[in-house]
C-alpha cells in the first residue's frame, strides 16, 4: 500500500525495484507560518489520507466485522449505531479518484499529502506533465530527481519551524499568567489543542472502560446461540426421538464448544490455550515469533481475516460469499417465523399476506430510519424474548404435564403405541440440521473475542457459556416434547398460545415473539446489505450515490428474502438446510480447517488428527443431511 508523503513513497518504489523517475511523487506541503499551524494541518491532512487508501484498498470485506457487531451485544449502545451502519466511502475507481484528488484545483493537481495509486498516463498526460515539471511548482508532481534534489532543503526548513513553534509554544506556556502570553494567537491554538487532546484522552479511556468483563461476555454469546432457532428444539424430539434428539444435541453442543475455542486460538495467533500467555494478544509486549513465550502470528480480529490467513483471498471469498448466504438464509426464516405467529393471532388472514404486510413495514427501519434509539430498543427485545421462552416452556411443562393425548383428541389424530418416540434414524438428517442452526453463531465470536478485556479468559469464557448453553437447550427440548409429544409444531411457541389454559400470557409471549422476529430482521439487514454496498461503493462517486444504492439493496434483499419465504413457508426446513449447508461449514468444517493450515507444524497428533475428524464428519453431514433433508 501506498504511504503518505515523500520518505515512504520513495521507500516504497525501492522496494518494488521501480525506477524512482517512473513513480509519481509529492512535495510535502510547504511551512510558510511561524507558529507551526501548517505542521498541524498537513499531518491531519496526511492521517485522513492515510486512513482514505487504507479504507479502499482493503480487501473485501471490509465492513463485515464492524456490522455484525450489531448482533454481537444484547444491547447496542446508541453512539455505536452509527458506527455500525455506515456505508463504505465511495470511490476508488479511477474516476472517483480523480474527482477527489481535483477538487476545484485544476487538471491533475492533486491535494497535499494525499499519495493516489500508480496510475498509467496517456501520451498526451506525460506532455502535459513535462510541462509542468518545468515550472518547478510544488502542486504538481516532479521527478523523483527533482525531489530528492529539494528533499534535504524542504525537510530542514520544515524541522526548524518546527522547532522554533515548539519553543514557542513552551515559553507561552511557562508565561501563561503574563497577559500578552494569554492573549496571544499561539497560546489560544496551544490551549485548543490540549482540549482537543484532553477530550481524545477521554474517549479513549471510555473505550477502554467499554471492554467486556468475562461475566458479559459469556452473556453476549449465550445471547447469540439461544436464538430463534430455540423454539424448533422440541421438534428435533419429534422427528429423532427421546434418544436421537438428546444425542444430536448433546454431541454437537460439544463438536461447536470445540471449534469456538480453535477459533479463539486462531484469533490469538496460537495454537496454545490461552491461558498460557499473561498478556492480550493487542498489547502483547513480545514480537510474534521472537522468543517461544510469543505468539507464533499477530492477533486476528475478523471472521474473513482468519480465512484469509489460512487460505488466501480465495478462501476469504468463499467462506464470505457462505457467511452472507446464512444472513440472508436467516432474514428468510424470520419471516417466516413472524408470519406464523401472526398467523396465530390473527388466522383470517393468510401466513403469506402477513409476511408481506411485515416486509412492507419492515423496510421503514432498514432503509428510511438508521436510530441508534430505535436499534438499540431492538438489540434488547431478541435478549429479553429469549429468556421468556425459556422459562415460558419449562414452567409450562410443570404446570400443564403430559397433554399430548388432548392435543392429538383435539385435532383429532390417534397414534399407536404413544405420542413419545424413542428413536428414529429417519429424522437424524432434519434434526441435526435444526441443532446446528440453533448452535450457529461462530461468525460473530471475533466480535465477542476482541471486546474481551482479557481475552487469554476466552476458552474458559467459552466453557462456561456452552455449558449454560446445552442445558437451556436441553431444558426447552425435553420440556416441549413431554408436553406436547408428536404433536409439537416446529415453533413451540405457536402449540403454547393454542393449547395452553394461561391464554392471557401466552399471548404475550408470541407477541413478544413477532417482535423479536421483527427486530432480528431489522438487525440482520445491515451487516447484510453493507457486504453488498461494499462491493458497489467504488464505483460510485459521491456519498448520496452510495446512500441510494444502499437503500436499493435493502429493498432487493427484502424482496428477495420475501419470495423465499412464501415458496418455502416451513420454519424446520428452512432452519435444518440453513444449519447443514451454512452452519456445517462456518461453525465446523471451516474453523478445524483453519487450525490445521495455520498451525499444522506446531500440533500434537491427536490435535490433528481431531480437526480432519471434524473436517471429514462436517462434509459428509452436509452433503447427506442436505440431500436427506431436501
Amino acid at each position: 500500500m501506498a504511504n503518505s508523503g515523500l520518505n515512504g513513497t520513495v521507500a516504497n518504489a525501492n522496494s518494488k525495484g521501480q525506477p524512482l523517475e517512473n513513480t509519481p511523487l509529492l512535495l510535502p506541503c510547504p511551512v510558510d507560518a511561524d507558529d507551526g499551524s501548517a505542521d498541524e494541518v498537513s499531518s491531519e491532512r496526511t492521517s485522513d489520507s492515510q486512513e482514505l487508501w487504507q479504507e479502499l484498498e482493503q480487501p473485501w470485506p471490509s465492513t463485515f466485522e464492524r456490522s455484525i457487531a450489531l448482533l454481537a451485544s444484547p444491547v447496542i449502545r446508541p453512539t455505536q449505531v452509527e458506527l455500525y451502519t455506515k456505508s463504505p466511502k465511495p470511490g476508488s475507481t479511477l474516476l472517483a479518484l480523480d474527482r477527489r484528488q481535483n477538487l476545484n484545483r485544476g487538471f491533475y493537481t492533486p491535494d497535499h499529502g494525499v499519495v493516489p495509486p500508480t496510475r498509467h498516463h496517456s501520451d498526451r498526460d506525460g506532455e502535459f506533465l513535462k510541462g509542468v515539471a518545468k515550472v518547478k511548482s510544488l502542486d504538481f508532481s516532479l521527478s523523483a530527481k527533482e525531489i530528492l534534489g529539494a528533499r534535504t532543503g524542504q525537510q530542514l526548513k520544515q524541522q526548524r519551524k518546527a522547532q522554533q513553534a515548539r519553543d514557542y509554544r513552551a515559553k507561552l506556556l511557562q508565561n501563561k499568567e503574563e497577559e500578552d502570553g494569554v492573549m496571544s494567537p499561539g497560546y489560544s491554538r496551544e490551549k485548543a489543542s490540549m482540549r482537543f487532546r484532553k477530550e481524545q484522552r477521554k474517549v479513549e479511556e471510555a473505550s477502554i472502560e467499554e471492554k467486556s468483563s468475562f461475566l458479559q461476555a459469556a452473556f453476549n454469546l449465550a445471547n447469540i446461540l439461544m436464538g430463534v432457532g430455540l423454539l424448533g428444539l422440541p421438534f428435533v424430539f419429534r422427528s429423532a426421538g427421546w434418544f436421537g434428539g438428546f444425542v444430536c444435541l448433546c454431541i454437537f453442543g460439544l463438536i461447536t464448544w470445540r471449534t469456538s475455542i480453535l477459533i479463539g486460538r486462531e484469533l490469538n495467533g496460537d495454537p496454545r490455550p490461552g491461558n498460557c500467555f499473561f498478556d492480550s494478544p493487542f498489547k502483547s509486549p513480545l514480537q510474534p515469533g521472537s522468543v517461544p513465550e510469543a505468539r507464533m502470528f499477530p492477533p486476528i480480529s475478523s471472521f474473513p481475516d482468519i480465512a484469509r490467513a489460512a487460505f488466501g483471498d480465495t478462501g476469504c471469498l468463499i467462506l464470505s460469499v457462505i457467511l452472507y448466504f446464512e444472513l440472508f438464509s436467516c432474514v428468510c426464516i424470520f419471516f417466516v417465523t413472524i408470519g406464523d405467529h401472526l398467523h396465530q393471532l390473527f388466522p383470517m388472514i393468510s401466513v403469506s399476506n402477513h409476511m408481506i404486510m411485515v416486509a412492507v413495514v419492515s423496510i421503514v427501519p432498514t432503509i428510511v430510519l438508521r436510530t441508534p434509539t430505535l436499534l438499540s430498543y431492538l438489540s434488547m427485545i431478541g435478549t429479553f424474548a429469549t429468556i421468556a421462552v425459556v422459562f415460558s416452556v419449562v414452567a409450562a411443562s410443570i404446570i400443564e404435564g403430559d397433554i399430548s393425548e388432548d392435543v392429538a383428541e383435539k385435532k383429532g389424530m390417534e397414534m399407536e403405541g404413544g405420542y413419545h418416540g424413542d428413536f428414529r434414524p429417519e429424522g437424524l438428517a432434519l434434526a441435526l440440521g435444526l441443532v446446528a442452526y440453533c448452535f450457529s453463531g461462530h461468525a460473530i465470536v471475533p466480535s465477542i473475542y476482541s471486546s474481551m478485556e482479557k481475552p487469554q479468559q476466552f476458552e474458559q469464557m467459552v466453557t462456561l457459556t456452552f455449558s449454560v448453553v446445552v442445558g437451556c437447550c436441553l431444558a426447552v427440548a425435553i420440556a416441549g416434547y413431554y408436553m406436547f409429544g408428536d404433536m409439537v409444531e416446529d415453533q413451540v411457541t405457536l402449540s403454547l398460545e393454542e393449547n395452553s389454559k394461561a391464554e392471557r400470557a401466552m399471548k404475550a409471549l408470541t407477541w413478544l415473539m413477532v417482535s423479536t422476529a421483527f427486530s432480528k430482521v431489522t438487525l440482520t439487514m445491515f451487516p447484510l446489505a453493507l457486504g453488498i454496498e461494499e462491493i458497489v461503493a467504488p464505483f460510485l462517486t459521491s456519498q448520496r450515490l452510495v446512500d441510494a444504492a444502499s437503500a436499493t439493496i435493502k429493498l432487493v434483499m427484502t424482496v428477495l428474502a420475501l419470495c423465499v419465504s412464501i415458496f418455502v413457508p416451513s420454519f424446520s426446513l428452512l432452519c435444518s438446510l440453513v444449519g447443514m449447508i451454512c452452519t456445517m461449514s462456518v461453525s465446523v468444517i471451516f474453523p478445524a480447517a483453519a487450525h490445521l493450515k495455520m498451525f499444522g507444524p506446531r500440533l500434537s497428533m491427536w490435535e490433528k488428527l481431531t480437526d480432519w475428524f471434524f473436517v471429514a464428519v462436517g462434509l459428509v453431514m452436509a452433503v447427506v443431511g442436505t440431500v436427506a433433508t431436501i
